[in-house]
């Protein structure tokens, strides 16, 4: 386990669906229906393997607490519905594993 490599991969995803070019929902409807349908929605995407690459991460997940919050939290102001369903219970999973480590929420 190689903690900068999955750090650097974790920040370099969150700033690849957070980049302006890619807030879909700041286009005219019509710009947005063309790119929709050409690519669909990349934030999406890498947001779900954001999800993915977390929860197997496995005992290593407390490494990146509480350091990711703030990645995550930004990724999940995105207004795309499916990003944030697939996203928000990173929050819970994080709060599950400083519980498991600490036995408190204090921090």
């Amino acid at each position: 386990f190689t903690l900068q490599l999955w750090n650097n991969y974790f920040h370099l995803a969150v700033a690849f669906i957070t980049q302006d070019s890619l807030q879909l929902e700041n286009f005219s409807h019509a710009k947005y229906n063309k790119i929709q349908n050409k690519y669909g929605d990349m934030r999406r995407l890498i947001g779900f393997a954001i999800r993915d690459m977390w929860y197997k991460l496995g005992q290593n997940k407390i490494c990146f607490i509480p350091g990711m919050v703030g990645p995550i939290l930004e990724m999940t102001l995105i207004p795309e519905v499916e990003l944030r369903k697939a996203t928000i219970p990173i929050f819970f999973d994080m709060m599950l594993c400083e519980y498991q480590r600490t036995g408190e929420f204090k921090k």
